[in-house]
Order: structure tokens, then sequence, then C-alpha cells
């Protein structure tokens, strides 16, 4: 087992989100506006070793901002969201694993 940080694979995807026109604002009036939007996304995957077995640590981290949304209905809906993401993730894999 190594906490050895410079063993294996590291990948960083970074995203954001551009919606709003040239003067840094959304358009209200425009259909395509959106009012829910993801300004930041960053994810982290590694390889990593546990108990002689390889694996891989994801971790994800996004910012996003739902104004038209109830904080209490928006938190359910992260939560949901985060679930589903790594039901996702995981399903390819043993998908893979079975063919």
């Amino acid at each position: 087992d190594s906490e050895n940080d410079d063993e294996g694979a590291k990948y960083l995807s970074i995203a954001r989100s551009v919606w709003e026109n040239e003067d840094g604002t959304a358009d209200e009036e425009a259909a395509e506006a959106t009012r829910c939007e993801m300004l930041l996304s960053v994810n982290l995957i590694r390889d990593v070793s546990y108990r002689g077995e390889k694996w891989c640590e994801i971790t994800s981290l996004t910012h996003g901002v739902s104004p038209g949304i109830p904080i209490f209905i928006a938190r359910k809906a992260a939560l949901m969201a985060a679930e589903k993401y790594i039901r996702d993730i995981r399903s390819v894999f043993e998908k893979q694993r079975r063919d």
C-alpha cells in the first residue's frame, strides 16, 4: 500500500460554461438562455493502489447556479445527480468487466 503521490497516472479535466452575451450577462429575452447553469467543473482522476489492487479514484467538483429553483429542491436534485453520476461511471466499468 503506497501513499506515494508520484505513482500512477493522473488526469485533470476542467470545464467552464460560457453562455452570456458580449457584456458578460445573460440575455433574458433569448429563448436559448437558461436560468440554471454549471459555472465550473473540475474532475481529478488518478490511479491508486489499495491492498495490492489497482483502483481509480475520482474527485469531482461542480459549481452551479440555479436562481429559479428553491435551494431545498436544488440540494436534493444535486445529491440525486451526483449519485447517478457515480452509478453511471460504475456501470461502464462493470460492463467492460463482463465483456
